[in-house]
């Protein structure tokens, strides 16, 4: 039983160590290669040029250098325009006026 708890907290480290070195989602190419700064310029799998861009990190005054390729830049930006226009278009439309009040009687 001594045992036990003594291999509890070492397992738990383990455990926590393992999960900070798993790489985020989109971190790495469809090739397994990790996109990187000192790569822009240089082509990619899919043809298309590495292009790294400072993006604003929330909770930070220093901005991140991200690397992807122009075909992935240009998914990025159409997700975060559809989001955007989805955004404003509920704000718009669907949270304010007569969509705000309880009993509809615009």
């Amino acid at each position: 039983m001594l045992n036990v708890l003594k291999a509890l907290p070492v397992a738990i480290v383990a455990i926590a160590l393992a999960a900070c070195t798993t790489p985020a989602n989109g971190a790495a190419e469809a090739s397994g290669t990790k996109i990187t700064a000192a790569m822009e310029g240089q082509m990619t799998d899919d043809g298309t040029a590495i292009k790294c861009r400072s993006m604003q990190v929330t909770g930070s005054r220093f901005p991140a250098k991200e690397c992807k390729s122009e075909k992935a830049w240009q998914e990025f930006d159409k997700i975060m325009a559809e989001n955007a226009k989805s955004s404003t278009d509920g704000f718009q439309r669907l949270r304010s006026g007569c969509a705000t009040q309880a009993e509809g009687t615009c």
